[in-house]
């Protein structure tokens, strides 16, 4: 049940990229613009430029609005987190947690994704894709008695393909092996590699079974000239060198002398930030007094649980006129102010501006948490301000380094 509750909250953001990606580009053609000869492209060199897309109100609105729910609901995991659960709800609060950090990278990089230059898709970790489709087969490997080798080094690259799509695509190419291996004779072999290539990673797989003739790699090298009939894995083979290709891949036969098949799949490295693989312990700071400035209830009472927990006295108010009066004369009893920026009545960046005027010393314990990533202003105001910013849904650890770099200029 919990896989199936992962999938479909993946396809939910599937789908809400999808109709962001359309209405951006609806938006960029939708003025027309007198006909201008380009120059000729200058030759470029090294991964492709990773360009912003400005999107319109509605769709920055959207956005931040799906931000917010996922830091709800991440933080609420991490409430959760050391909580005492039996197996299995603790594997599921595993899988939910990594659902809503894979979901925060699809927001995270959508504005490279609308431009979708070559590597700038979602990235994905290969090795843990692929020892997870292994266990998910490993039945059946075992009942046909296949001797797996694997060489699948531990620290790679990301390649740019979503996990979903990659999880798939080399699923299909599994079974199009266990579909040769279960007709041939044992003994049975399965072996698996990765490599670099240049600006690629190289994924290799090489069964032992009957050695391809020349018609049926005529049909799995050449669309649309397999059928449902044909019952040698044409089509898993067809559909997962369709998502190569889609990933700006490509998928072959590389000829072996000694028989079997093996397919190779070329995958582009990613140009995004990786994804980190380690979760690190979480910073330790003294007791500090922090106020928490949230319109979203769900976020503020999340934020503030979370806080307490590691010991910190909290103050939670929903919007910047209620963060002023609980300032007033004794502000300085406050460590940190951790504020989103969109709120209504007075924003976070309004409170900030007034009190950097009136109060400077406090303006520098602010701290932004905001899932608005869209709008220029809001990178701007950001990036000249000077002040940390953790963007939602945020990694609790990113949160208490924020505010401890704050605290101690109190």
């Amino acid at each position: 049940m919990g896989l199936w509750v992962a999938f479909g909250f993946g396809a939910l953001i599937g789908v809400f990229v999808g109709a962001l990606v359309g209405r951006a580009r609806a938006a960029r053609t939708a003025t027309p613009v007198a006909p201008v000869m380009p120059p000729p492209p200058a030759p470029r060199f090294g991964p492709a430029e990773v360009r912003h897309v400005v999107l319109d109100e509605g769709s920055a609105n959207v956005l931040n609005a799906l931000n917010n729910r996922l830091a709800a609901i991440g933080a609420l995991a991490d409430l959760l987190h050391g909580s005492p659960l039996d197996p299995e709800r603790a594997r599921a609060l595993m899988m939910l947690h990594g659902e809503v950090r894979r979901a925060a990278e699809i927001t995270q990089h959508f504005l490279e994704l609308a431009q979708h230059p070559i590597g700038a898709a979602e990235p994905s970790d290969c090795s843990i894709v692929l020892n997870g489709v292994l266990a998910e087969r490993e039945g059946t490997l075992k009942e046909l008695g296949v001797k797996l080798v694997r060489s699948i080094p531990h620290e790679l690259p990301m390649v740019a393909c979503p996990m979903a799509q990659l999880t798939e695509m080399l699923m299909k190419l599994l079974d199009f092996a266990l579909r040769r291996l279960r007709d041939s004779q044992p003994p049975r072999e399965l072996r698996i590699a990765v490599s670099e290539s240049g600006p690629s990673l190289a994924i290799s797989l090489w069964d032992s079974g009957v050695p391809l003739s020349v018609e049926a790699e005529q049909r799995l090298v050449t669309p649309f000239r397999f059928t449902q009939s044909a019952g040698g894995g044409e089509i898993e083979f067809a559909l997962a060198r369709a998502l190569a290709q889609s990933s700006g891949g490509t998928l072959r036969l590389r000829p072996r002398t000694g028989g079997g098949a093996e397919v190779v799949v070329t995958l582009p490295k990613s140009v995004l930030a990786p994804l980190a693989r380690t979760t690190a312990a979480t910073p330790a700071l003294p007791k500090l007094r922090i106020l928490v400035v949230d319109d979203d209830a769900v976020n503020r009472q999340a934020m503030r649980l979370l806080l307490e927990r590691e010991g910190h006295e909290v103050v939670a108010v929903e919007n910047g006129l209620e963060a002023i009066e609980r300032l007033g004369p004794a502000s300085d009893r406050f460590d940190a102010v951790v504020t989103d920026l969109q709120m209504p009545r007075l924003g976070g960046r309004a409170l900030y501006e007034q009190l950097r005027e009136q109060r400077p010393q406090l303006a520098e314990r602010f701290v932004f948490v905001t899932g608005d990533r869209a709008r220029d202003e809001t990178r701007r105001f950001l990036d000249e301000c000077g002040q940390p910013a953790v963007m939602k849904p945020y990694d609790f650890n990113d949160l208490i380094s924020a505010i401890g770099q704050v605290a101690g200029k109190a």
